[in-house]
């Protein structure tokens, strides 16, 4: 039998900020939970990562000079999974039925770690992070790197149809 494997996540962000803080979410609320939760957002792979911020950002290239941090997830931390069929009105531009799923999860305060699933991406997840919970501190943030998507996704996606 094999060995469980350490989860991993990636996060991208401007470098003006602690690169694994929660403070814009207690600020401003998220998809997820509401303003005054100190959740940290992630995603599984960085591919989804780069999509989340260019659909934040509502721009085709990301801004210049964002960081990039992988997030590794001890086996022995407890994890909560949410599917789409949990939440189905997830995706909507209402956050009422999504925000009572994960206020309720940062409330209970049973896990650190809560994965949901991703607008963007119907088959990845997003990686939610109870800042406050014990077991936050246990969760390893790699030093940031510069993030970087290739140069061709760019001139592929100004083509035009002639």
């Amino acid at each position: 039998m094999a060995s469980p494997r350490k989860a991993h996540a990636y996060r991208i962000v401007s470098p003006k900020y602690p690169p694994f803080d929660g403070s814009g979410t207690h600020r401003w609320g998220s998809r997820w939970v509401s303003p005054g939760s100190w959740v940290v957002h992630a995603a599984e792979t960085y591919a989804l990562a780069a999509l989340e911020n260019l659909v934040h950002w509502q721009t085709s290239a990301l801004p210049p000079n964002l960081i990039c941090v992988e997030v590794e997830i001890p086996t022995n931390i407890e994890q909560e999974r949410l599917s789409a069929s949990d939440v189905p009105t997830f995706s909507s531009i209402d956050y009422t039925e999504s925000r009572t799923f994960g206020d309720d999860w940062y409330e209970r305060g049973a896990t650190a770690v809560l994965w949901v699933p991703s607008v963007v991406s119907p088959y990845e997840s997003n990686v939610l992070f109870n800042q406050r919970h014990k077991d936050f501190s246990r969760i390893k943030v790699r030093e940031p790197k510069p993030a970087h998507l290739d140069p061709r996704f760019w001139s592929a996606a100004t083509k035009t149809n002639d």
